[in-house]
């Protein structure tokens, strides 16, 4: 058994919790936030959130104080890299300039952390090849975020972002298909996650998510924004539910399946043969249903590749890189 670690996703519309201990999951814990609490994919006060963080682990309960975070996509950058075989010592030195390009201010202000994920040999033996799954990350926000978590009440144990997360259940996992998609049906998007040989490769973000179900919804039955995501998740109810949510379903669909095509077409030695679902759209059948359509491809729930979970099981989907933060060293 593994040292217990508090998983924790803050998404677009809801806090996600997860204690794991390595081998299980013990308690999942899922939370709305409130209203302007995030904007953009960025926390407008680290103070509120902190604040809501303690109140919902105190309501769970359960939850410990180590905390593995995943860092929100717009407050990193992660790059799938190659470089020349070198000593920790020199790729300490040389990463920062792998990110040139996508950073403005001084390399300096920023974190550096990187994941092996391959090597290439000379004939001989000798390492000739790295291949990175590489972040950056800048030194104030990480250190907002350690100050968010100490006002919590826990301590900043892990932070990685969420490819590093997804990666840590598809690699070196025996139930998981190494070549494959996770797709996520999220609150205000939908993103295609690509893996090749278990490793990351690639993420794609379609702009339509589970937000315009519920304005369909909302619409159709004179329901506010947060009356209509309570809606949703109680059950599409009847034909009048379907025939508002088809348009949203088949405009998610198409666009899934030209993503995957474009891959394929751009990756011909990787044969992407299975797509894990997770996310709350992951349990909206009618959607789950017309992307299969669309697809040629087995289709299964992430929850198949995730290690068991002792309380809320039926939550897990929703959840997954909440769990991947604790699995840092893999299997």
């Amino acid at each position: 058994m593994g040292k217990t670690y508090t998983g924790i996703d803050i998404g677009s519309s809801t806090l996600k919790m997860a204690v794991c201990d390595g081998g299980s999951i013990r308690k999942i814990a899922l939370e709305e936030l409130p209203e302007g609490l995030m904007s953009e994919g960025r926390i407008t006060s680290f103070e509120a959130m902190a604040d809501f963080i303690k109140a919902a682990a105190r309501r769970s309960g359960g939850m410990t104080k180590h905390a593995a975070f995943v860092i929100p996509q717009a407050d990193c950058v992660t790059r799938r890299i190659q470089m020349p075989a070198m000593s920790v010592r020199d790729l300490e030195i040389n990463l920062p300039y792998e990110f040139r390009d996508y950073i403005t201010q001084g390399k300096d202000k920023f974190f550096y952390d990187y994941a092996v994920v391959g090597t290439r040999a000379l004939p001989d033996g000798t390492p000739e090849v790295m291949d990175l799954l590489a972040v950056a990350a800048s030194k104030q926000v990480i250190n907002d975020y350690a100050r968010m978590f100490s006002r919590a009440g826990m301590k900043l144990a892990i932070a990685l972002p969420t490819a590093a997360a997804l990666q840590n259940l598809v690699m070196g996992n025996v139930s998981a298909r190494a070549n494959c998609c996770i797709i996520d049906f999220s609150h205000a998007t939908t993103q295609l996650h690509f893996f090749a040989d278990g490793a990351y490769d690639v993420s794609r973000v379609i702009e339509i998510g589970m937000i315009d179900f519920d304005r369909a919804l909302g619409e159709l039955h004179g329901l506010d924004a947060h009356a209509a995501s309570g809606y949703r998740q109680a059950g599409l109810r009847d034909e009048k539910d379907l025939e508002a949510i088809r348009g949203v379903c088949e405009s998610i669909a198409v666009e899934v399946g030209r993503a995957l095509n474009f891959y394929g077409f751009n990756n011909p030695e990787t044969t992407i043969d299975t797509v894990y679902t997770c996310g709350g759209g992951s349990m909206v059948e009618p959607l789950v249903a017309k992307v299969a359509e669309h697809i040629d491809l087995e289709q299964r729930s992430i929850a198949e590749i995730m290690p068991s979970a002792s309380e809320n099981g039926s939550l897990a989907c929703r959840c997954p890189a909440a769990v991947g933060a604790t699995m840092g060293g893999g299997r």
